[in-house]
């Protein structure tokens, strides 16, 4: 939600806007930010990085998108950041490592940080290298929002691994993969005993694991 004092700004047009994208790596926690000087913000360095591009966010509820979005990174051999440089993205553990991007709100008067206000929040799914005739070599970062936290479509089974990169020390699924079948047998006759034993309501509740 923003600040009375940025939304004022805001109706005014007048408001400085730069956007921002936190990675969690398993190296560590990488930030960038698309202006020509870093800006420090909860201990993380955010480096001048404007060429980074974000995808039209999902819906979400409020100003924080929880759909999935795609980051998408050029190459800028001017800059450094030659085809070599970004195919080093492979070696950092990246699977499953939770992503941020952030609007952060400066006075445009000042220059002073008024706000920084998180607008995605996702997972790094796969990340897609291609040659692009215009722009040369580019990675496609796709993110996969915060609603598979809640329900996942497809076949994919979370692993315990899986897991502790998202919530370090959450053993939630740690017997996902041993757990059996269970039948529930509550007000309703087994049909293999007699009506006289169990009684009009069936047998008691009980489960079964096969």
């Amino acid at each position: 939600m923003l600040s009375p004092e940025v939304r004022t700004l805001y109706d005014e047009g007048r408001i400085s806007t730069r956007q921002m994208v936190r990675f969690q790596f398993g190296s560590g926690i990488y930030g960038f930010i698309a202006r020509s000087e870093p800006l420090t913000y909860q201990g993380v360095e955010y480096k001048p990085f404007g060429l980074i591009e974000v995808s039209d966010l999902g819906n979400g509820s409020g100003t924080t998108a929880d759909g999935s979005f795609t980051l998408t990174l050029a190459e800028s051999p001017d800059d450094g950041l030659t085809p070599a440089v970004l195919v080093q993205i492979e070696n950092e553990d990246y699977r499953d490592r939770p992503v941020r991007v952030l609007d952060a709100h400066f006075h445009p008067d000042t220059g002073a940080l008024l706000q920084v206000e998180t607008v995605a929040r996702g997972y790094l799914d796969v990340i897609e290298h291609a040659i692009d005739p215009d722009r040369g070599y580019v990675l496609t970062a796709r993110c996969e929002g915060r609603q598979l936290d809640y329900s996942r479509k497809n076949g994919r089974v979370r692993s315990t691994a899986d897991q502790q990169r998202r919530a370090p020390g959450d053993k939630f699924f740690e017997h996902a993969g041993k757990a059996g079948r269970i039948d529930i047998y509550w007000g309703r006759k087994d049909s293999s005993a007699s009506t006289s034993r169990r009684g009009l309501l069936g047998e008691p509740f009980k489960s079964l694991v096969r």
